[in-house]
């Protein structure tokens, strides 16, 4: 009965200072809301589990030469046939992607494609929308062109066709059948952005090419770990297969395994960008409590005379802390609600603001886990900004009050918490404010870096030509060359080139080297360098010296 009156009581005070209940409401909204979508995003990404059964048992393997200028990446699909024939792993698989033009059905256009060995859909554990996935026989030299679509183009595409499994369409000027369909949450977590078909490796036009050839390593690998093997011990294991290699192939010596779990390969690199964000937002929280202490000291400083006349008629100063602390936590409940709607919105515009390639594991969203932070750290702040106060405003000299009408309405002990209240206050805006100005000046210098070329003016377009019919580079280049002479001819194009692949936008492509007639180079020295296949025109049009 008491709490309700304490409750009642603290609202009628709310309504007869609006200004108050406004200000320490929607700051700590603020700070509430700001937390709670950042930690939104945090667990979205760190720490749910990947979507798949067992997913601590799922780890990526990739192979590093450092003297050779490799680091971390894929490996070869002959090594990855090695690996699988060990029995290292439960099982392996290898993943590559790119785009192919889809035909026959509309206008033409590209899909996300991802070439795949069979494998992947069983270490995933993961079940088709309709039809089957690719099984081992597919992924054989020699077996029949099938492939496996999204549940997203067969709705978009074909309108949800229900004898579309079975039929046949045109990737890249070939037939390929389709065997099934994937429902529309599946996605292999190695790629983010849109994935639309999958194809087995050994009947993809680009990366069939690859497979014999042991010195690619352009291969993603997922594997799944036995039951109860540990890390390390399969990554000693797989070191072992790789050695064993290295003296059958002798030009693959030096050439070392790591093995991560997958959620770590894939979320590794912003997971401490996350966590320092999530502790800026705090710094917010942090400052607004303290804020909201300042005003309730102050408050409860003008109620001195109330609270003490509460005391004379014997009221214990534990039954006036208590109604203070819930005058305290109807602030915090109305301010944790408005910021809870906050963090709704906030958290959908973060989602977006990640990283396009990230896999879309979970989804941004406000859940039972992060309703629970929201509580717990409402409850925080609340004991944070109500409990000091609380005290300070209940001390023993308050029967002084009533004996002086003309006594302060302040002690000693309430000032000095005052004036430290506000020197927090003041340093922590100090250091928010600088953090923002660092961030701030570290934008404008990444903006203003000079790319080593001149992009005023210049449009990138792409040409995405079928890999069965177009397979040589004479053929490549007769293309080239008339495309070039009939865009020229287009009013408004003053110059036009080629370049493959575009630097910076897209993903770029390594080559080995070495320096004709020249002294071998020094140990250590990476041998690979990044290339771009252009036409004469190129440098002149881009603006480069």
């Amino acid at each position: 009965d008491t709490f309700i009156q304490d409750i009642f009581f603290g609202g009628r005070l709310l309504r007869q200072a609006p200004g108050f209940a406004a200000v320490t409401i929607l700051t700590l909204a603020i700070g509430i809301g700001a937390t709670t979508a950042f930690f939104s995003v945090i667990n979205a990404v760190l720490l749910k589990p990947l979507p798949y059964a067992r997913s601590e048992q799922l780890v990526d393997l990739s192979e590093s030469n450092p003297e050779r200028g490799v680091n971390g990446a894929g490996c070869s699909f002959l090594d990855l046939e090695e690996f699988q024939r060990s029995g290292v792993f439960a099982d392996i698989a290898g993943i590559a992607r790119h785009k192919l033009t889809l035909t026959g059905s509309g206008d033409p256009t590209e899909v996300a494609t991802v070439t795949v060995t069979p494998e992947i859909f069983r270490i995933l554990d993961t079940n088709p929308f309709a039809g089957r996935y690719l099984l081992e026989e597919d992924g054989k030299k020699g077996a029949g062109a099938v492939v496996v679509v999204s549940e997203g183009l067969w709705r978009t595409r074909y309108g949800a066709s229900p004898d579309f499994v079975g039929s046949s369409i045109l990737l890249d000027q070939r037939p390929f059948t389709v065997v099934g369909i994937m429902p529309a949450s599946f996605q292999i977590p190695v790629f983010g952005g849109h994935q639309e078909i999958w194809i087995p490796m050994a009947q993809d036009p680009v990366f069939s090419v690859f497979m014999l050839n042991r010195e690619i390593r352009g291969f993603f690998a997922v594997a799944r770990l036995k039951t109860g093997e540990s890390v390390a011990r399969a990554q000693a294991e797989a070191q072992s297969v790789s050695e064993a290699l290295a003296k059958e192939f002798p030009e693959d010596a030096g050439f070392s395994v790591g093995l991560t779990p997958l959620q770590t390969a894939i979320f590794g690199d912003i997971k401490a960008p996350l966590l320092v964000l999530l502790g800026a937002v705090g710094l917010v929280l942090l400052l607004a409590c303290v804020n909201i202490a300042n005003l309730m000291l102050a408050r409860a400083a003008s109620r001195t005379r109330e609270l003490a006349l509460r005391q004379a008629l014997g009221a214990g100063r534990g039954r006036i802390i208590r109604q203070l602390l819930t005058e305290s936590a109807l602030v915090g409940l109305i301010g944790s609600a408005v910021g809870l709607a906050i963090a709704v919105v906030s958290a959908r515009a973060l989602a977006m603001l990640l990283p396009k390639d990230l896999p879309a594991m979970g989804v941004v969203q406000v859940d039972l886990r992060v309703l629970a932070f929201a509580l717990l750290l409402s409850l925080a702040a609340v004991v944070a900004f109500g409990l000091i106060p609380a005290i300070l405003a209940t001390d023993s000299n308050m029967q002084s009050y009533l004996k002086d009408s003309s006594a302060r309405t302040g002690t000693g002990g309430r000032s000095r918490t005052g004036r430290a209240l506000a020197t927090a206050e003041i340093g922590l805006a100090t250091v928010i404010v600088v953090a923002a100005g660092l961030l701030v000046r570290s934008l404008l210098t990444m903006t203003a870096v000079n790319p080593g070329f001149n992009p005023e003016h210049v449009l990138k377009a792409q040409v995405s030509l079928p890999r069965y019919q177009y397979s040589t580079p004479q053929q490549w280049t007769a293309f080239s060359n008339s495309f070039l002479e009939r865009i020229q001819a287009e009013p408004g194009m003053q110059d036009s080139a080629i370049g493959i692949p575009s630097p910076l936008a897209d993903p770029f492509a390594a080559l080995p080297f070495s320096i004709a007639d020249h002294a071998p180079l020094p140990p250590g020295t990476p041998s690979t360098a990044h290339y771009v296949a252009v036409s004469p025109e190129y440098f002149q049009l881009m603006g480069i010296p």
